[in-house]
């Protein structure tokens, strides 16, 4: 039965030093995003409306430095019980060019995120964990292998250099993809 103790990430930031580094913190929001948006995915499954996540962002991630800020929506594309994970660009800037007149631009979406996004998110995640057969049994070794994460996410490196399918690369203009 689903219990308050569930909890499925819906946006992530990473911050580093470096122009250089601001690629690491992108991988690492990746695979942030990954955990969240397989959880997400997974939890549909259970309840037969994994196809109601299916292009929609469910994610945000930001990655910045001490001047650079990038913003992504991350969403799944699924393809029956194949799942791949994409991150749209949203914006990209510079916060402390034209005297800081961007400054702020992070902190607004962010607050966004949280004040208009959040709730409608939360509320579609809850109608799923509701729906969640009571005598669905967790304990089933064979059932908590295929919902882990971790082998799957091992076969899959989340360098960003895997490319989308080709049903997949018609909307992936401006669109970073790794797997799922």
């Amino acid at each position: 039965m689903a219990t308050y103790y569930m909890y499925f990430p819906f946006l992530t930031c990473e911050v580093k030093c470096s122009d250089a580094a601001l690629d690491i913190a992108d991988r690492q929001n990746a695979y942030s995003m990954t955990l969240a948006l397989r959880a997400t995915v997974k939890l549909f499954r259970l309840v037969s409306r994994e196809m109601e996540l299916h292009q929609e962002i469910l994610a945000f991630s930001i990655s910045h430095n001490h001047r650079l800020v990038g913003i992504y929506g991350n969403y799944p594309v699924i393809d029956g019980k194949d799942t791949k994970c994409y991150r749209h660009l949203i914006r990209t800037f510079d916060f402390t060019e034209l005297d800081g007149k961007e400054k702020w631009t992070a902190y607004k979406f962010t607050k966004n995120v949280y004040d208009i996004y959040m709730p409608n998110h939360f509320q579609l995640q809850c109608s799923a964990k509701d729906q969640i057969p009571a005598d669905l049994d967790f304990s089933v070794p064979q059932f908590s292998q295929s919902f882990g994460l971790s082998q799957d996410l091992e076969r899959h490196h989340l360098s960003g250099s895997s490319q989308p399918d080709s049903q997949s690369q018609e909307h992936s203009q401006q669109m970073s993809p790794y797997r799922c």
